[in-house]
This record gives structure tokens, sequence and C-alpha cells, in this order.
């Protein structure tokens, strides 16, 4: 890289930095160009320069997550020998990443109840994150496959159907684990975690049930 190259990508590097601490302070929502320009000491200009929007910003370091995270959750399955061992496995490296990046789930939530503007990000960055998207959603497929298989999950279940279901309520039970304002009940978050599991293993086992 040039000279001008490295000093672009250290610019850009450092708005992502402060995004990531006004987004996990205030939440995407609420987060604005304003807020983000005073973090790192750039006028709004200079973020506009590197970014489209705030939903440009969000997309850059959601995808950068999204990439950390599959890392995580494929070496915990690389461990493990069945379908469903796998899947649990997969489960629990997410939370994994979630307890060790708090505002990942946040920004995983915003995704799923917000959405981006697609006109306000740029195309690259929409083309990666399809990217990884999918290629989480293979992963998981593939897992799911290899457990009907091998006999570790029920064989007449809807995969498609269950790919999504799991992840749906995977993220929300995170995001209960992890959530500081959490006050519907007082559950340790390891233990809270650890009975979904034990539930979507009896519900998808085979033989109803593994040691999660």
């Amino acid at each position: 890289m040039s000279r001008k190259d490295v000093e672009r990508e250290t610019r850009r590097r450092f708005i992502l930095d402060a995004a990531r601490r006004v987004f996990a302070e205030k939440g995407v929502e609420e987060a604005s160009m304003d807020d983000i320009a005073r973090e790192a000491e750039y006028t709004r200009r200079t973020l506009y320069a590197y970014f489209k929007s705030r939903d440009d910003i969000y997309l850059s370091i959601f995808i950068e997550d999204m990439e950390a995270r599959r890392d995580m959750q494929c070496r915990a399955v690389a461990e493990q020998a069945d379908g469903l061992e796998r899947i649990l496995a997969w489960g629990r490296a997410f939370y994994d990443y979630a307890r060790e990046n708090p505002h990942a789930m946040r920004l995983q939530l915003y995704w799923d109840f917000r959405g981006i503007d697609e006109n306000a990000v740029s195309p690259a960055f929409f083309l990666r994150f399809e990217a990884i998207n999918q290629a989480l959603a293979e992963d998981l497929r593939a897992m799911f496959r290899q457990g009907v298989a091998d006999g570790s999950l029920r064989p007449d279940l809807n995969l498609d159907m269950c790919i999504s279901q799991y992840l749906y309520t995977l993220r929300a039970v995170l995001n209960r684990a992890i959530s500081p304002s959490y006050s519907f009940a007082r559950f340790d978050a390891d233990s809270y975690v650890h009975n979904y599991m034990d539930l979507v293993s009896r519900a998808i086992g085979r033989t109803g049930g593994t040691d999660v």
C-alpha cells in the first residue's frame, strides 16, 4: 500500500473504532453522524469522505463482527463429531463471542428489527455482507444436513424452517442472557444459555436430548 492508502485506512479505522464506542453507548438507532464525528474528533465532512452514511458505518462494523464470529464458530465446530454437537457448539460459540463483544448483539438486533437503507450503503459493503451472511447460513445448513445423515438429528425435520427458527431464537436468548437490563427473572447467564441449548437438543435430536 502507498503512504496515502495507509493514511486513508488509518483514518477509516479510527472512524470505525469511534463509531463502535458510540453504538455501544447509545445504540445504532440513537447514534448520529454528529455523534460519531465528535467521538472521532473529525468533522461530518471528513466522515462523508470515507462513508456514505451512518448505515454505511454500521454495516462495515457489522460485517467485521460477523467475520470474527464465524472464525470463532468454525474453530468450535471443528472439535465436534456429529451434526447435533456441531449445531450446539456453533450456538455456544455465538454466546462466547457475544459475551466478549456485547455491542455485537445490539448490532445484530438492529439488523433484525430495523434494517438498513440499501441505497445508503456502499455496494461493495453490501456485497461483502451478503457473502458472509450466506457463508454463515451455509455453515449451519451443512451441520443440519450432516445431523440428519449421521442420525444425530430427527429425520423428519424441515431443515430450512429449523435453521431460521434456531437463528432467531438463539439471538433473542443471547440478548436476554447478556443484557444488563434483563429483570424478568434473575438467572445466571451461563445457566440460561445452557438450558436453551438443552431445549434445542431435545427438540431436534434423534434421541430427544444430549448432554450440552
